[in-house]
């Protein structure tokens, strides 16, 4: 049990670096053009450099620090600047300098699928009397293409021979390389990867980790080759995934164009299902690979890209179906939701000529009233059914639910206190009070009654969906102009109209009709409040729009 429980801990801690490491890497990509800009400045201060440079040999130093910047930026600078260094290794006797910089051009060309043109070029060089670096250079460089071929060639024979020939020179390179030298040590981990020894790879990569920068373009290197043993050993995959994004991350950092971990990433991450940010990565490799100028890179990404947008593509089909048939669903119970309020107003309108014949449709009122009750009861049943249905819709949705429930309150009280004011009218006729009739309908305090019951019913259904309005609504006012908001459950005017534009009701008209007021009044009061907005007047109402929905 306590294994299991340590394998389990283990294995959220990777989710948690990785998930970090996703979010880094978004972020690199969002500013890849201030990683760009880092670069070319560089880039410029060296050109500048070799402009000035007084003697062949300076010439020489500052163009090769100029190849080194291009060979992962920008591939056709990359070789135009190597050519320049040949010729200028040649121009000053410096035999081993021109033939290092002839198998980095190999390996430029190898790199970037010009097979014929690499071996062309190591074909072409005498490796006698030249110093162990430089030879170990051009085994390298020939391990190198042949490993290419290998990997990107047909199937069979021709496959086989290329491998042959890749471990040959491979092995001869590990015998004249400095045993010290990064070169040295990556080929004998890449050895120990291809023997299937993970353990005596890790090792190396281990001892390369240390010697590099965390960051760099090295270390994204490193990192990379790290993920491939890791990948080899086959039981470490978000381990592996975790080195491939660290990789990629510097390689964006670095502004590298040939870029091979950030693809590859972007496909695994594709087959886990992970289509968006896979989507993401692939365009921005794709975009990366055009920029470095190569249609071997291409022609790699592009099955990589063609199934990420074809599980996109189907990913993106299959939410639009499902947003089809929720929009049927919405607009059937739409349609069925009018279908009752025309009926439910039809039966209203009922009601209402019902009531200008008392005494002889009395019956006729009573049924139309059990069939008003039992139509409140169907859309009882139909409002419950409806809440597990859009209980996922937005802030505004709810607010129309909540006063949509208040209004059938209200009208079935309102129904009850008609029937009971109708039924005191009957029995005041009835006993010839006309004088006591007259004088309870011509005071207006039953109106004021209403307005006063309208107007808490409101604050009480306002201040419940949003109980901190009153303190949002002032942080937008200066503080001398902040409004008293009473006891802290009803709402003064200013409050109320501000309430109602909150809710979507933005006329003044509307909102003068809601309120009992004139245009003009609520005009004023609008005007005399946003006046004192802390960030001015010109975008108050909207702010005032979003206070209390979710951030």
């Amino acid at each position: 049990m306590f294994i299991l429980v340590a394998v389990a801990c283990k294995v959220n801690a990777v989710n948690d670096r990785l998930d970090s490491l996703y979010r880094c890497l978004d972020e690199a990509i969002l500013h890849s053009e201030e990683y760009v800009n880092v670069r070319e400045h560089r880039i410029d201060s060296l050109c500048r450099l070799v402009a000035v440079a007084r003697t062949d040999s300076d010439r020489y130093e500052r163009e090769l620090l100029l190849f080194m910047e291009y060979k992962s930026y920008r591939n056709d600078s990359a070789m135009s600047v190597i050519g320049r260094c040949i010729g200028l290794a040649e121009r000053f006797g410096k035999r081993d300098e021109s033939v290092r910089c002839r198998c980095m051009q190999a390996f430029q060309c190898s790199t970037t699928g010009m097979y014929a043109e690499s071996l062309d070029i190591l074909g072409s060089i005498d490796i006698s009397g030249l110093q162990p670096a430089v030879v170990g250079e051009y085994y390298q460089a020939y391990a190198h293409v042949y490993g290419e071929l290998m990997y990107y060639g047909l199937p069979g024979r021709q496959q086989d021979s290329y491998r042959a020939e890749s471990e040959r020179y491979a092995k001869l390179a590990l015998g004249v390389l400095d045993k010290n030298s990064d070169e040295y040590q990556q080929r004998l981990e890449m050895k120990y990867n291809a023997e299937d020894d993970v353990e005596q790879a890790l090792a190396i990569n281990d001892l390369r980790l240390s010697r590099v920068t965390k960051g760099s373009h090295e270390y994204a290197i490193v990192a990379f080759y790290r993920y491939m043993d890791y990948k080899r050993a086959g039981h470490s995959i978000d381990e592996a995934k975790y080195w491939l994004a660290e990789a990629a991350l510097s390689d964006v950092r670095n502004a590298v164009m040939d870029q091979a971990a950030l693809w590859e990433l972007a496909n695994m991450l594709s087959q886990e299902g992970q289509l968006a940010r896979s989507y993401d990565y692939i365009g921005f490799a794709w975009e990366s690979a055009v920029k470095f100028g190569t249609r071997m890179r291409n022609w790699q990404i592009s099955p990589v890209l063609q199934s990420i947008d074809k599980n996109y593509q189907k990913e993106t089909e299959r939410t639009n179906m499902m947003l089809r048939v929720l929009i049927a669903l919405v607009c059937v119970m739409a349609v069925s939701l009018l279908g009752l309020l025309v009926y439910v107003a039809r039966q209203r309108n009922k009601l209402v000529a019902a009531h200008g014949e008392l005494s002889r449709k009395s019956v006729q009122l009573s049924e139309v009233n059990d069939e008003l009750r039992q139509v409140n009861m169907s859309l009882d049943e139909a409002n419950r059914q409806m809440k597990n249905t859009v209980r996922q819709l937005n802030e505004q949705t709810r607010v129309k639910d909540e006063y949509i429930g208040r209004f059938m309150r209200l009208c079935s009280r309102y129904i009850d206190r008609n029937d009971d004011f109708r039924k005191r009218v009957n029995k005041m006729l009835k006993n010839r009070e006309y004088e006591s009739l007259w004088l309870m309908t011509r005071s207006g305090e039953m109106k004021e009654r209403e307005v006063e019951e309208l107007y808490g019913n409101f604050d009480e259904a306002f201040l419940h969906m949003f109980p901190n309005f009153i303190d949002d609504f002032n942080a937008l006012l200066k503080p001398e102009e902040r409004i008293a908001g009473g006891d802290g459950k009803h709402l003064n005017t200013t409050l109320r109209i501000f309430a109602l534009i909150r809710l979507g009701i933005c006329d003044s008209s509307t909102i003068a009709e809601l309120l009992h007021y004139s245009v003009n009044t609520i005009y004023n009061y609008r005007a005399r409040v946003k006046n004192g907005a802390i960030d001015g007047r010109g975008n108050f109402e909207n702010r005032v729009k979003d206070i209390g929905m979710p951030r």
